[in-house]
């Protein structure tokens, strides 16, 4: 995801944190808010599965590099260990 798709993503989220912040801090009944609540969310369910698409995907290429990352860590760390075992061994 390029840094423009983050900033679009981050500006989607602040726009349905802010208008569900506004919806539950107007002085309506429980009712009418939940009613309201509902047609906010009704009316931006597109971005809100587009939003959730593009977090499940970031965290699914996050999770690859970090085990990829982890994997190269690991094959290093055993390189080093074989290299030590190698030279106390000629020793």
């Amino acid at each position: 995801m390029t840094n423009n798709n983050h900033n679009g993503l981050y500006f989607i989220i602040g726009a349905l944190i802010g208008c569900i912040g506004g919806i539950l801090y107007a002085p309506k009944p429980g009712r009418e808010t939940r009613e309201a609540i509902k047609k906010t969310i009704d009316e931006h369910q597109d971005a809100i599965d587009r939003t959730k698409e593009s977090a499940e995907d970031l965290i699914y290429r996050t999770k690859s590099q970090i085990e990829e990352l982890i994997d190269n860590v690991s094959q290093s760390i055993e390189s080093k260990i074989h290299k030590k075992v190698g030279e106390t061994g000629k020793k």
